[in-house]
């Protein structure tokens, strides 16, 4: 399915076309209340590789820009090649907003070195609350996800049922229906693709 994400010009094109992907600062508060939802301060940056010097340049300046701003973001990131062969730069952060900003900063180094096409997602990561009281395991609990597609600048919901490869589509729905004002939303069902095998347990909770 991550081809399919690849495939065919923006939906849209926006002055800024990563402006949609920060109204997520005010959507995750809406899930956290709404929802009792919780972002796990973790993100996956979905690549589409390409052979070069040039592309591996990029990559050496992306992990300069994260190596430099880790402490003003306060980021971790892991940079992870997946079994099709896709790359993933994983992110984690202190708060939303700081992987907002990294990811931002990801996305404009990539643009400015002309491999925009080559981004497909960003895979944000999120958690139901649990009382500190109750004895629910909280790291059994399976997460939610949106997605933001690069290709329509849009955000959908992905909720995989454990490592099955099925969905969850009541919950997918859910979310959409809480933050669809909110954040610019991919109306149209057949592109929201799943995402399996996303790397995120390189990435400390």
């Amino acid at each position: 399915m991550l081809k399919k994400l690849g495939k065919g010009s923006s939906h849209r094109k926006s002055k800024d076309s990563d402006e949609g992907i920060f109204s997520l600062t005010s959507a995750y508060i809406t899930l956290q209340t709404k929802l009792g939802l919780s972002s796990t301060n973790r993100c996956g940056i979905c690549i589409k590789n390409v052979n070069g010097t040039y592309f591996l340049d990029t990559l050496r300046e992306v992990q300069e820009f994260l190596r430099i701003s880790s402490r003003e973001f306060r980021t971790e990131h892991a940079l992870v090649n997946d079994k099709l062969g896709y790359l993933w730069i994983m992110l984690r952060g202190m708060s939303v907003e700081d992987i907002l900003v990294a990811s931002n900063g990801i996305a404009d180094t990539i643009a400015e070195r002309g491999f925009r096409d080559q981004m497909l997602a960003a895979v944000f990561e999120f958690k139901k609350i649990v009382n500190p009281n109750s004895h629910v395991d909280s790291t059994r609990l399976e997460p939610q996800f949106l997605v933001y597609n690069y290709k329509r600048e849009r955000f959908y919901p992905f909720v995989p049922l454990g490592a099955q490869e099925k969905r969850r589509s009541d919950l997918e729905l859910t979310l959409m229906s809480i933050i669809s004002k909110e954040v610019p939303w991919e109306t149209d069902m057949t592109v929201w693709y799943p995402m399996w095998g996303m790397p995120f347990d390189k990435l400390r909770i």
